[in-house]
């Protein structure tokens, strides 16, 4: 009897040593629904809230941004959006401050419209600010331009420009010249160097060649020969051809005063054929004079300057102005004949 209560103690001692085995693998614990593990934390996001807004009361900015983001980590809003850019600002990191302005600038609650429009005006004036841009130059010294306006300290120098991009230049004496693009961001800090290469060395000059002691320079080549004018052969042409129509003319009245003297010989009549006769002659001999006169002075040339030479005569004669030709008509009446001269002066 006793030997079946112990076997019966031993039996159910096992059973209950394996049944927690088995309730652990046949019948797992209830899991977290998933609303409940989404859900966010309120109570522990409004904590952090408020000690970010006493932090940033107290002017501890650092310590406000981390409790704000712990806070908009847990739980986004507006609030905490502004509040953090708010921080970034104060602590001088604008491009930080502007990024979550925008945050916030999304979706400004109606309630919060003046703190919005508060931050629209201060992301505007932080987007405007200039960049600090540190220049310098290999070797130092170098004057620098930017966007074509000269600074007025060489290299190494520090400008404060606006954003956007700008062109910079520097030059030195016996350097080649170099420019640099740069963009500027707002309220950023950037360093731009650049390196002049020497320039190259110029030729050296070359000496003109020793003059001989007592042997004068060569002379100067002497002037053109002035060009010769051809009016005066226009004019005793026409002259020639004026003269000889007239000689024409009187020739043939003078043919038909020997006609009218054939027929009826009086005195009147001889008189008045010599008379015509003898203008003819002398028209013709003044076409023929001109005539003669305007063919030289069409036909003359200009005579080519001799070969230069070092004697005192040669340069005197080469520096002499050539005399123009001139030309003077001389009409001849006789009592029977006339005719004319030609003077030719050079």
């Amino acid at each position: 009897m006793k030997t079946m209560v112990i076997a019966g103690v031993i039996v159910g001692a096992f059973a209950l040593a394996s049944a927690p085995r088995a309730w652990a693998q046949g019948t797992p614990a209830k899991p977290a629904t998933a609303a409940s593990a989404d859900k966010p934390d309120l109570v522990a996001a409004k904590k952090h809230y408020g000690e970010g807004d006493k932090k940033y009361k107290a002017g501890d900015f650092a310590g406000a941004l981390v409790e704000f983001k712990a806070a908009n980590d847990i739980k986004s809003t507006p609030q905490a959006e502004r509040y953090i850019g708010l921080t970034e600002d104060n602590l001088g990191h604008y491009a930080a401050a502007t990024e979550w302005y925008d945050k916030f600038l999304a979706h400004v609650p109606e309630k919060l419209a003046t703190e919005g429009d508060e931050i629209k005006k201060r992301d505007a004036e932080i987007k405007a600010l200039p960049g600090k841009v540190h220049i310098e130059s290999s070797p130092p010294g170098a004057n620098v331009t930017v966007d074509d306006k000269p600074q007025t300290s060489p290299a190494p120098l520090d400008i404060d420009l606006p954003p956007g991009p700008h062109a910079i230049k520097m030059t030195a004496p016996g350097r080649v010249s170099a420019e640099k693009q740069v963009d500027v961001g707002y309220a950023s800090a950037q360093s731009v160097s650049v390196t002049l290469d020497a320039a190259a060395p110029a030729p050296p000059l070359v000496p003109p060649p020793p003059v001989a002691a007592g042997v004068p320079p060569p002379p100067a080549p002497p002037p053109p020969p002035e060009a010769r004018s051809k009016v005066p052969a226009y004019i005793t042409g026409a002259l020639a051809i004026a003269a000889a129509g007239v000689g024409t003319v009187f020739g043939v009245i003078a043919l038909g005063d020997k006609s009218d003297f054939d027929k009826t010989p009086t005195t009147q009549i001889a008189d008045n054929g010599d008379t015509h006769s003898l203008i003819a002659d002398m028209s013709f001999g003044v076409a023929i004079t001109f005539g003669v006169t305007s063919a030289v002075l069409f036909l003359t040339k200009d005579e080519a300057p001799a070969a230069a030479s070092n004697s005192k005569e040669t340069i005197a004669k080469a520096s002499r102005k050539p005399k123009a030709m001139t030309n003077t008509p001389t009409p001849m009446v006789g009592s029977h004949s006339g005719g004319a001269g030609l003077l030719l002066q050079f």
